[in-house]
């Protein structure tokens, strides 16, 4: 079936932060909202608002190194700012040729070898409100008074979940098994990458969470939900969170988005 044409279905207001932590020297992560991107290190949440579509907020996580993760995620939200059309189709093919873009970079520069990068967003377009990830970068929706992670992280742990090899808990994932299965670029050769992609149904006001592992491997889940639910303001959430993630010890970067969609 043809693509229709790109209509502003939802608005998407909230707000965001992008920082280096108390560990990393360099920021590789990088966000997007709309046509506004950044991969400054912000300490206060900035607002997030975009009234008509089409749009799309997300956030990137860098690999590779200081320079090849930074170029990367900034490479990867800059060409979704520039997408005209945001469908399923158009990202998800946008994305594979990010894949191979990363991944020739990477072999021709040593200093950029195994560049790459997670993302995870919102788009809404000609085919409505969907979300995207690849990697480990995740989106949770506020439902019913909790919170609903919807992506599956592309990891050796949740592989050996699956495999029935790893239990499954309620606590922060065990730092050996950080590895990812699948990211944009992070490999000398392009290889075959499938993006996850979730169409969303919102007929009120409705709240998700955006963000890079900065904040998921520093918070457990009921951390993060507990913080959700004290907070009214998306800004309010956003700065309790960081706040939070940097007292458990900030050792990553990072990005955590707040957004409140609503079918304008």
């Amino acid at each position: 079936m043809p693509e229709g044409p790109a209509s502003a279905h939802y608005a998407v207001s909230g707000a965001w932060v992008c920082h280096v932590g108390k560990v990393r020297r360099a920021n590789e992560d990088a966000c997007l909202a709309g046509t506004i991107l950044s991969a400054d290190s912000l300490d206060t949440p900035a607002a997030v608002r975009v009234a008509r579509g089409p749009w799309i907020v997300a956030v990137s996580d860098g690999l590779g190194g200081h320079r090849g993760g930074a170029e990367a995620s900034h490479t990867v939200v800059s060409a979704l700012a520039g997408c005209k059309r945001v469908t399923p189709h158009s990202i998800t093919d946008l994305l594979h040729r990010l894949n191979r873009h990363l991944c020739e970079r990477g072999a021709k520069d040593s200093e950029l070898a195994a560049m790459g990068a997670t993302i995870a967003g919102l788009g809404c377009g000609g085919r409505g409100l969907f979300a995207f990830h690849i990697g480990d970068s995740r989106i949770y929706r506020w439902e019913n008074d909790a919170l609903v992670q919807l992506t599956r992280d592309d990891s050796e742990a949740e592989d050996l979940i699956d495999l029935g090899l790893l239990e499954r808990t309620a606590d922060k994932r065990p730092g050996f098994l950080h590895a990812l299965t699948q990211a944009i670029g992070g490999r000398t050769v392009a290889e075959e990458i499938q993006i996850h992609i979730q169409p969303l149904r919102v007929a009120q006001c409705t709240r998700f969470i955006i963000c890079s592992d900065g904040l998921t491997d520093m918070l457990a889940a009921a951390e993060i939900e507990t913080l959700v639910r004290g907070e009214r303001a998306a800004a309010g959430v956003v700065a309790a969170l960081f706040s939070a993630a940097m007292e458990a010890g900030g050792r990553d970067n990072i990005t955590i988005a707040v957004v409140d969609v609503e079918p304008a």
